[in-house]
């Protein structure tokens, strides 16, 4: 084995699992995906804290919100023979339970006119990925468990009638779980695809409390002008987060007789990597009817009804513009915390591991996201969406373990209100188109720190990939109990 073992295998670790737009799936919040994502305008829930702060300014009283989703990742891969290796190999395909993603938020107006708090933890939606350990796709990944969360602190200003502002400050953790196979093919004997000459590595490691938010504005120019009675507009931003994860590694070394006497020292070395998460540009704009609401007076103990005068929205309709800027996953930067050697290799001894860059090359991804609803009844609402979102990994290095494809989202929910209470539900797929990666374009390159130049490309084949996701929400307007 070469000194740079550890490294080399920790940067194949790293491959986050690219799910829409690099790694969120694809927004978050059960109203939010019921319309395709097209929520920053129109966000009536407590996903603003997400989406748009601004939109807070027009939820007064004081909110409870808790909402959960289920999100299942299926994907099939068929590896295309490669002829220096001759093996007909099987498709497979993902055998990861559902994930649930919960959050929990809270706000509050505490009894001001023109402001409203609010305090959430959320994490964005994303997936679990199992394949066989012994499979064809093991050089890129075996299993992934990643996932993170958000604790986030919000305020939102309505500082005239049709224009409102928001700011949130976050704090954001990421915990990484990656498995896949190194080889160590040394080219004296056997050959760069032995499983005898495979060995299992996992990484595990934290970023923790990495500091971000989200600013956001929003506009109904009706309020000036009449002709633009219904129109509404907004922008939201969401800078850059760098992450720097410690943690560990585990190791199983190959089953082949030459590494018998072959140690890790330490056994689990200390490991450090960084890189960026991208910064988002949201835009949009949305068209809002509203009808007079039912005057109706509230039996005894009963929620408060809607007061004489007062009105609802009927139906919008909102298209939403999303930007995000992937490209800043361009590598990845991973060491040892202090010395780690592979110790008693057969005819070399101990060797020392050095740190490593390995390029990733992601690119910028964009979306176009329509969506609305129609509340035909007080009690009663019916939403709609869809959007076109791009990919964020280029087919070169494409693989199980970076399935992020241009796609398509279609989606429908229901939402109830029964006094103070909102209780919705929604269902969303995503098509990601079919990727084909030949075995000339493929660059993915097979871990093999014993002989890096007897590598393979182990990335050529065809891709099918796609997500459900259901959710259920409840929101409780506190205030109104009183």
């Amino acid at each position: 084995m070469s000194g740079r073992t550890l490294s080399l295998v920790l940067l194949a670790l790293l491959p986050l699992p690219a799910l829409a737009g690099g790694y969120y799936l694809p927004d978050r919040g059960v109203r939010a995906f019921s319309r395709g994502g097209a929520f920053l305008v129109g966000a009536d829930d407590l996903s603003a804290l997400w989406y748009n702060p601004a939109a807070l300014a027009g939820q007064p009283g004081t909110r409870i919100h808790l909402d959960g989703a289920i999100i299942d990742f299926s994907l099939e891969h068929q590896r295309t023979t490669l002829p220096e290796i001759g093996e007909a190999y099987p498709a497979i395909e993902n055998d990861a339970p559902v994930l649930p993603d919960p959050s929990l938020s809270l706000s509050s107006d505490f009894g001001l006119e023109d402001f409203v708090f609010a305090l959430g933890a959320y994490g964005p939606y994303t997936g679990l990925c199992r394949y066989p350990e012994l499979g064809p796709e093991r050089y890129a990944l075996v299993r992934s468990d990643n996932f993170g969360y958000f604790l986030e602190a919000a305020a939102a200003w309505e500082a005239t009638p049709g224009f409102r502002i928001g700011a949130g400050f976050a704090l954001a953790t990421l915990k990484i779980n990656n498995t896949m196979v190194a080889s160590s093919f040394p080219g004296i004997f056997g050959g760069p695809e032995d499983r005898d000459q495979d060995g299992l590595v996992q990484y595990i490691a934290e970023a923790a409390w990495v500091p971000t938010g989200v600013v956001g504005v929003w506009l109904a120019p009706g309020a000036w002008v009449d002709a633009l009675a219904g129109v509404e507009l907004a922008l939201s931003f969401m800078p850059q987060m760098h992450f720097a994860a410690e943690g560990k590694l585990r190791s199983r070394l190959p089953d082949h007789y030459y590494y018998d006497g072959v140690t890790l020292d330490p056994a689990e070395p200390p490991v450090k990597t960084s890189f960026d998460f991208p910064w988002v540009v949201r835009a949009g704009v949305r068209y809002n009817h509203e009808i007079a609401a039912e005057a109706v007076e509230p039996e005894a103990g009963g929620a408060a009804a809607a007061s004489p005068g007062a009105r609802r929205s009927l139906f919008d309709v909102e298209l939403d513009f999303v930007w995000e800027g992937w490209s800043v996953f361009d590598t990845l930067v991973v060491e040892t915390i202090g010395p780690a050697y592979y110790r008693d290799v057969p005819t070399v001894g101990d060797y020392l591991v050095l740190p490593l860059v390995l390029e990733r090359k992601w690119r910028d991804t964009w979306s176009l996201r329509l969506g609305g609803q129609y509340s035909p009844l007080e009690w009663l609402t019916i939403r709609l969406g869809a959007y076109w979102e791009t990919g964020a990994a280029p087919d070169a290095y494409y693989s199980v373990a970076s399935s992020d494809a241009d796609k398509v989202g279609v989606a429908l929910g229901v939402g109830f209100r029964i006094g103070a209470w909102e209780l919705d539900a929604g269902y969303l797929h995503v098509f990601q188109m079919p990727v084909d990666v030949s075995v000339e374009e493929a660059r993915l390159t097979q871990v093999n720190p014993s002989n890096p130049e007897a590598s393979t490309y182990v990335n050529a084949g065809s891709y099918s990939s796609s997500y459900d996701v259901f959710g259920l929400s409840i929101l409780v307007r506190v205030s109104d109990w009183f």
